[in-house]
């Protein structure tokens, strides 16, 4: 399994930084989690179309991780871009009504000449595209998911924005790779968000054996946000950045 940071920025524009979005390949299926502002550019620029997605995993509602499902459902009506199998799209309860509420505002978004399907998920773990998918409440919104895929001989952890919740052991409990919310430093908490040092501590109590420090607020410039992270946790720290790549479990 390999990974892809398409975005480890936020809603705040920054020149280096898109928002959140992750692609997340195994053998010839690919899925991706959340889709924020421009991060179907950043898929272009990984050498994948949309053409061979899967599925789409929403962590949550906020704009700034699903502004691009229109962009996707636009550019999926394409001849460019068929023909295609069908498109899964993942979410917490309110799924269809956000996508019902897009495809009323601009009807051009509607399934052209291909399948959607959209799941409204409960928590627990299903089997689909070649992916064992777990997803596990977060405390952020309402409606906030972190998913746990695994594949092969890797497991993956993607916490979505996260605050303070002992769901996110449960999440990341063993994950080769976790991924995490890391708003702001430690003396800068946001309201809703983690910083690298609870990041940490949540990856730690896990057992988590990489932790990936994601979603970074522009707070974070000019701190050593891995020094704040090491302090709690004797894994692998990696900081994300727009088009990393990054494997998963061994081969």
């Amino acid at each position: 399994m390999h990974l892809t940071v398409l975005g480890s920025g936020t809603a705040v524009p920054v020149p280096d930084r898109f928002p959140a979005g992750y692609l997340v390949e195994h053998d010839e299926h690919r899925v991706m989690v959340d889709c924020g502002p421009g991060t179907l550019r950043r898929l272009a620029q990984a050498s994948v179309s949309p053409k061979q997605l899967d599925a789409v995993l929403l962590t949550h509602y906020h704009t700034d991780h699903c502004a691009d499902l229109a962009a996707l459902l636009f550019a999926l009506r394409s001849p460019h871009l068929q023909p295609r199998p069908p498109l899964t799209i993942y979410g917490a309860p309110g799924l269809i009504r956000l996508v019902e509420k897009l495809t009323e505002a601009w009807p051009w978004l509607s399934p052209k000449n291909y399948e959607m399907h959209l799941v409204e998920l409960a928590p627990g773990t299903f089997t689909a595209h070649g992916f064992e998918i777990t997803a596990i409440p977060i405390r952020h919104t309402a409606q906030s998911l972190g998913y746990r895929l695994r594949a092969g001989n890797g497991l993956l952890a993607l916490s979505g924005d996260a605050d303070t919740c002992d769901e996110l052991v449960d999440l990341a409990r063993d994950a080769d790779v976790f991924v995490c919310d890391s708003a702001a430093p430690d003396a800068l908490k946001i309201e809703g968000h983690l910083t690298p040092g609870l990041a940490a501590g949540y990856a730690e109590r896990a057992g988590a054996r990489e932790l990936v420090l994601t979603h970074f607020y522009p707070e974070c410039e000019g701190h050593d946000l891995a020094a704040e992270a090491r302090a709690h946790f004797g894994g692998k720290i990696t900081l994300a950045a727009d088009l990393m790549r990054l494997p998963v479990g061994s081969d």
